[in-house]
This record gives structure tokens, sequence and C-alpha cells, in this order.
């Protein structure tokens, strides 16, 4: 039998359980999670919080990387376009000092001519020697117009090269621009004279000799007996002062004619007559003092 004291103790109980019960009925949309949240020193959200974390930084690390490697793309990029503008210029300077060589036309010649050499080959006192005019006999007056009409030349044939390299001229522009600029020194050879215009070429430093360097033995300058180290000086009463002149003398006139050649070997003057044409020799050009 049940007590009197059994019966209270009983009923507090069953209010209890059902009192859990109900509470559990009315949360029972958020879950045994959501219960077990309202524990106190629960945490649930831990292992989620981590995973998220983690996944922060991965992503991070790789578009880090990405970025990188997109800086290294852009670098060789611009690194490829600037070598790729350097050889199109090196090249385009090429072409326009290739043009005014005239190496694709010589052929009795084995080193390039040089009419205007470098500054180790130029008069002490400059681009241009008004001294050694001065000495060969020429007035002031006329030294100090030769001097500018030298400077203002030099600086227009600057010009046209860097004119040509820019705007990428091709070989027979560049050659008939320059051509313009020589014929006002061919016109300055006419008003000269031989000996004027021979000292004014090597006071401005150009080269106004040619100098045999070898000779080909069944050529007719070979048996002729034109041997290296000769300076020609004229050749068919044309006076020589570089390869040019002495190329348009033997490619001028009738192929059967017989010209003198004048040439100088240690400070002897000789004559030679020859058959129009070819001599049959290799040649270097100088700057001799007159």
């Amino acid at each position: 039998m049940v007590t009197k004291l059994q019966t209270p103790l009983i009923t507090i109980c069953l209010a209890v359980v059902i009192g859990f019960a109900i509470g559990l009925l009315m949360n029972g949309d958020h879950g045994p999670t959501d219960v077990l949240q309202q524990v106190p020193g629960a945490d649930r959200t831990m292992p989620t919080a981590v995973a998220e974390v983690d996944n922060f930084d991965a992503s991070n690390r790789t578009a880090a990387r990405i970025s990188e490697l997109n800086r290294l793309l852009q670098n060789e990029i611009h690194a490829r376009q600037a070598l790729e503008q350097k050889l199109e210029t090196l090249s385009r300077q090429v072409s326009a000092l290739d043009s005014t060589s005239g190496l694709s036309e010589i052929t009795e010649i084995t080193d390039q001519p040089d009419d205007h050499p470098d500054e180790s080959e130029l008069p002490e006192e400059g681009w241009f020697d008004q001294q050694a005019l001065l000495d060969s006999g020429m007035d002031n007056a006329l030294v100090n117009e030769l001097k500018t009409s030298f400077e203002q030349l030099e600086m227009e044939r600057l010009y046209l090269r860097d004119r040509a390299a820019r705007e990428d001229w091709d070989r027979n522009q560049m050659r008939n621009e320059m051509d313009v600029l020589e014929s006002r020194e061919d016109e300055l050879r006419e008003r000269l004279g031989e000996s004027a215009y021979d000292a004014y070429l090597y006071a401005s430093g150009q080269t106004n000799r040619v100098a045999v360097t070898s000779v080909l033995a069944s050529a007719q300058a070979g048996q002729a007996g034109i041997k290296s180290g000769d300076h020609i000086l004229r050749y068919d009463n044309q006076h020589i002062y570089n390869w040019m002149d002495l190329r348009s003398a033997t490619t001028s006139g009738d192929i059967s004619d017989t010209v003198r050649v004048e040439v100088e070997r240690d400070g002897e003057t000789l004559e030679f007559y020859l058959a129009r044409g070819p001599l049959g020799i290799r040649m270097d050009a100088l700057r001799v003092a007159p």
C-alpha cells in the first residue's frame, strides 16, 4: 500500500516528468543541436569554424599564387616587347648605315672605304684643321668659309642618317637623299680645283688617297708593274681621291681605250698605260698630307 508520504512525492515526480516532456515537445523544431547549445560549456560550432578558417587560408594562398604568376607573366611580356623594339631599332640603323657604305657594290677592295674616318684619325685640332689649309697658302677668308661649309654638311649628313633610321627608309631612298648632299661637295670640288680640294679633304679629316694593298699577278695591273703600297693619283687624267673616283673612271668610256695611270711610289711618280677596265687590285683609303 502507498503511504500518505509517498503520494505527494510521486505526484511531484510525475509533474516534473510531464513538464520535461512538454518542454521537449515545445522545442522539437529546434532539434537536439539547439538543446545542446543551451547547455553551458557546449561548443558545437568549433569544427565548422575551424573548417571555414582552413578554407579561407587555402583560398588566400591560391589567390596570392595566381597574382604572383600574373605579375611574372606581365614582366615577361614587357621584357619581350622591349627586346623586340631594341632589335627593330638596331635593324633600322644597320640598314641605314649599310645603304651608305656601298659595300654591296664594291668589287675591288677588301676593307670598307672610309671617306669619313673615326675620331682617332681626325686632326688634333678637331673635325677641321684650319691650319693645314693656311699652311697650303689658302687665304683666311676662304679657310673660314670652307670650315663653315664642312660643318654644315656634316650636320646634315647626321640628321639624314637619323631620319632614315626613324622612318625606316629603304636603300634607294637613302642613296638618293645622300646623293643630293654629295652633289654640293662635287660643286665645291670643281670650284676649288685639284690642289685646293686635296688640301680641303685632308683638313676636314677625309681620305684623299687610294693605296694598293694587293695585286693579281695575272691582271693587267700586275703585268704592268703596279705594286702593293702604290698610291694611285690619276686615272685617264682624272684625279683620284677615293675608291669611288677610281671605280667611276674604270667603268666610264670605251673598254677598248688605252688610258694613262699615274702612280706614286716612295715619293716618285710613275706612269703606266693600261686598257680601260678593272685593274685587278685590292685597295684601301688613306688620309695623306698633300
